[in-house]
């Protein structure tokens, strides 16, 4: 009877650790799923304390250290990021995630040397990642090593060929390079995918004044000026060609024997590649930032897809969406600026989608996440074959459309059928500003009314 009971007491004992241990796993998912709900909403100390948390109570959890790893990153603590990225490689060597964001901090601190390695480990895992060639092609430009880093970007396109941010990369190392040519035909293929890209239009500028066609010159420097009017460097590059046209005609036809300086704010050089990337520090290098938008909550294996497959990191709170033609963007941007104000938050092109993110895809997502979409409706954007993807989109996810009429034209065949034109709004006549206050009301209006119905 003893060696019963003492049986029966051991196997007791171990029933109640292994429900302990379930119950400890349970609770670590919770926080850990809290703490990327925090992330998700910017409340990066307290995502801090959850993860934290979640992995007192199973410290071999990968996804919490990568969480964790995002918050230290997102709150500028790169040290403590680091090391929860090198305690995520630990447990799980084989974490593209973990060592492409490993990758973005180093890069972020200006250790390109230490994100090189981290961003080979990446695609020596998956050779079959665009993202992890991306940002190391952008980490190869940052030192220099330009032939490295077109051979990297000629594996991005191959991979995914309307990934623009490689295009332009490449662009930028050809013409680094003095490959006129080759750059033209990169800047070329970057804005087929994406024409609001200024930085594009200005270095399709350059390239094409090198090699002597400054009439054409001045036409890309325009359309990048539309995108954004007040760029510094495309106004003094325009002028540049304009000076050269002037004095092409004016010598007869003969070629000037000395070029006008196109050097503004030191683009022509290698550090101007870096220029394009950098935000106020180092380059966003990867596909999306790291961190737990792409961590799988219902699992504690690791999420081997590329990082931009889920959300990007321009996916942050919004309730309205402004669709437009980058011929309209003034308006655009005083429409944005409006319902800003209102405390609307807005997800507008280009200003929210991250150098180094896949755009059709941010596009896609920002639509996903909205309630309203404000279209500014015009010649322009009628014919807009991206506005036609944009509204399609937003029509087939129920989006509330609100065409903000600009110009009075008839609408296309298919922004008759997309529109139908249930809260049309004209803002024709002068001043635009008062029009614009109304859409604000309008807007506001409806996102109250949702909210109720929700």
């Amino acid at each position: 009877m003893k060696i019963r009971s003492r049986v029966t007491l051991i196997l007791l004992i171990v029933v109640l650790i292994s429900f302990t241990t379930i119950s400890h796993a349970e609770d670590a998912m919770t926080w850990y799923t809290r703490g990327a709900d925090l992330a998700q909403k910017g409340d990066y100390g307290a995502a801090i304390e959850s993860y934290t948390t979640a992995l007192s109570l199973n410290p071999t959890y990968l996804n919490a250290w990568i969480g964790l790893g995002y918050a230290y990153t997102k709150s500028g603590q790169t040290d403590k990021a680091i090391d929860a990225y090198t305690r995520a490689i630990a447990i799980e060597p084989n974490s593209t995630i973990a060592w492409k964001s490993l990758g973005y901090v180093y890069g972020t601190m200006g250790r390109d040397e230490d994100a090189l390695h981290a961003y080979d480990n990446a695609v020596t895992i998956n050779p079959q990642d665009p993202y992890a060639w991306l940002s190391k092609g952008l980490t190869l430009s940052s030192l220099g090593r330009l032939n490295e880093s077109i051979a990297s970007y000629q594996i991005v396109i191959r991979l995914s060929p309307n990934e623009a941010s490689a295009w332009v990369g490449l662009g930028l190392d050809y013409y680094t390079l003095g490959n006129y040519t080759g750059a033209l035909d990169s800047f070329g293929h970057a804005l087929a995918i994406d024409d609001r890209n200024s930085d594009a239009w200005n270095f399709k500028g350059l390239s094409l004044h090198h090699l002597g066609r400054y009439q054409e010159a001045i036409e890309a420097f325009n359309r990048g000026l539309i995108v954004d009017p007040g760029n510094a460097d495309l106004q003094s590059n325009k002028a540049a060609s304009e000076t050269a046209l002037r004095s092409y005609v004016g010598d007869n036809g003969k070629f000037p024997w000395i070029y006008p300086v196109l050097v503004t704010g030191g683009i022509i050089i290698v550090g101007g590649i870096v220029m394009l990337w950098r935000r106020g520090g180092k380059p966003a290098r990867t596909g999306t930032a790291p961190g737990s938008p792409d961590i799988d909550v219902q699992s504690e294996t690791p999420n081997t897809q590329p990082m931009a497959d889920g959300p990007s990191p321009s996916s942050i709170p919004h309730d309205v969406f402004i669709s437009y033609s980058s011929r309209d963007k003034p308006i655009a941007d005083a429409v944005c600026a409006t319902l800003e104000a209102r405390s609307i938050r807005c997800w507008i092109a280009p200003r929210d989608v991250l150098p180094g993110t896949n755009y059709p895809r941010a596009i896609v997502e920002a639509i996903d996440g909205s309630k309203v979409m404000v279209l500014i409706f015009s010649s322009h954007s009628n014919t807009s074959p991206h506005v036609v993807r944009e509204l399609t989109h937003a029509v087939s996810k129920g989006v509330i459309i609100i065409p903000f009429r600009i110009e009075d034209i008839q609408p296309s065949k298919d922004m008759e059928y997309l529109i139908g034109i249930p809260h049309w709004l004209d803002a024709m006549t002068p001043p635009v500003e008062g029009h614009i206050g109304v859409l604000g009301e309008t807007v506001a209006t409806l996102l109250r009314t949702t909210q109720r119905t929700a």
